[in-house]
């Protein structure tokens, strides 16, 4: 029959499946279902059946029942589980998200004890088209546009850890419900209609049965259209995924188990849709339960970083923050203990000289070059320019030598660039949210009694270039790779 010859082709096209595979199939008891357990089947793989049983509708048991009589008939192993899906503890989401969920988990776990890495559903081009649009309403970028992928490494799966090391098919995306139903009615099957693909309560449904057939009367081939938009954002989301992973590694200083550190001059150098997929795969990374990262989250943490406002705090989705440090940005887990590597710090509580030029050891593997430089215009320029975050440089004129490095002390205060008043340091660290124990051991440049820089914070504006600068001290802030 056609149906096979279509099946089989999207298969060897898409390279889901090696001839004769082991497979678990999905089985709801539905037209699609049946029909890709009829084809795989036909096509020569090795099928064992699943079915999971909500309990969310009376019929429900003998659907399960139903399954297992088909698959039967096909001379196939079937496993069935019941799930009370409205009684699952510890779950939150709408009802359609835990049945999903507990239906994933299932196929997962069904698999993992058959020795199975492959796991195939029925979805097919409508519920592609009825997915593309759903994921447009909520906002989403060119990875949400693409719709499902006809292969999907389980690895970050939602909600379902122990999903590593599965992978998900969908070899009826190029199959429509119409030919589905109609292959069940030409092989002698009869499918069972879910009630509760009726439910308007539920979004796919009031999109599949209101949505999409009012879209239709402005344009007949939207479907087809929202189908040709999945593939074309399927090969941008694939461009801006590698592009992602060939830069991570320059914009991501450091990854721990609860932060992550963004280099911020490096970020800004990437275009505007690289920026966005880089904090998509950032906040996914520590947040991966997250099903839904909107565009409005993403642009909202990529504004954060680009045009920072008073104050450098920012709460995103999944309870993570933002913290904004002149040349970096910690997205991280406000409930993590302190990460003190992530923060210059002192060694010890004393006070030490600092040499020109020379190098400064600071914990956790940090250190401070110091340099005196001869500056022409060209190099005051960029000097001038570059006193930001992790730079300092001072009109030589200006300092009263030695210079010291040593933690806060009682009453400290700096004239901070382009400001009359002074302000307290403690206030400092208390606005750019400094951890409070980190703020012990951060690190001061003084002269005397004055303090020019809480390095990587805020420079004084008494030693600051100006146009007649002949010659500066220039103290670089290195981090650890």
């Amino acid at each position: 029959m056609e149906i096979y010859q279509q099946v089989a082709e999207f298969i060897r096209r898409e390279h889901l499946l090696h001839p004769g595979q082991l497979i678990i199939v999905g089985v709801s008891g539905g037209a699609d279902s049946l029909c890709l357990l009829d084809c795989l089947h036909r096509l020569g793989y090795q099928v064992l059946a699943a079915h999971l049983d909500h309990q969310l509708r009376p019929e429900s048991p003998d659907e399960a029942v139903f399954v297992q009589q088909v698959a039967h008939s096909y001379g196939l192993e079937t496993l069935v589980k019941r799930v009370d899906v409205k009684g699952i503890e510890g779950s939150s989401g709408s009802l359609e998200e835990k049945a999903r969920l507990a239906r994933y988990r299932f196929l997962v776990q069904s698999a993992k004890e058959k020795g199975i890495q492959y796991i195939a559903t029925g979805h097919t081009a409508d519920d592609q088209v009825e997915t593309i649009l759903m994921h447009f309403l909520r906002g989403a970028g060119p990875s949400g546009l693409r719709g499902m992928l006809p292969i999907t490494r389980m690895e970050d799966w939602v909600g379902i850890p122990e999903a590593e090391g599965m992978i998900l098919i969908r070899p009826l995306l190029e199959i429509t419900r119409d030919q589905t139903q109609a292959h069940c009615a030409a092989i002698g099957l009869e499918p069972r209609e879910d009630k509760s693909n009726l439910d308007m309560s539920f979004t796919r449904n009031r999109v599949r049965h209101q949505l999409l057939p009012m879209l239709e009367t402005y344009n007949l081939g939207i479907r087809r259209v929202l189908k040709r938009t999945g593939h074309v954002m399927a090969g941008e989301a694939e461009l801006v995924a590698d592009l992602v992973v060939k830069c991570w590694g320059s914009i991501v200083r450091y990854r721990g188990e609860h932060v992550l550190a963004i280099d911020v001059p490096v970020f800004l150098k990437q275009p505007t849709a690289i920026q966005r997929a880089l904090l998509r795969e950032a906040i996914a990374s520590l947040r991966p339960s997250l099903r839904d990262i909107g565009f409005e989250i993403v642009d909202q943490a990529v504004n954060f970083i680009c045009k920072p406002q008073r104050g450098n705090r920012l709460t995103i989705v999944g309870e993570l923050e933002m913290l904004h440090f002149a040349d970096e940005v910690l997205l991280r887990d406000p409930e993590a203990s302190i990460e003190f590597r992530h923060y210059p710090q002192l060694i010890s509580d004393h006070e030490e000289t600092i040499s020109i030029p020379g190098e400064i050891q600071l914990d956790h593997g940090w250190t401070m070059k110091t340099e005196s430089a001869q500056l022409d215009q060209k190099k005051r320029t960029e000097l001038m320019s570059e006193t930001y975050g992790r730079v300092a440089a001072f009109d030589e004129r200006s300092v009263k030598k030695p210079l010291s490095l040593r933690p806060l002390q009682p009453g400290d205060r700096i004239r901070s660039l382009g400001m009359k008043g002074r302000t307290k340091i403690s206030d400092l660290f208390v606005n750019h949210h400094i951890p409070r124990p980190a703020r012990a051991r951060w690190p001061l440049v003084v002269s005397g009694d004055q303090v020019l820089w809480v390095v990587g914070v805020r420079m004084s504006n008494d030693v600051r270039l100006t146009d007649t600068t002949q010659r500066a001290i220039v103290l670089r802030l290195n981090q650890p790779v």
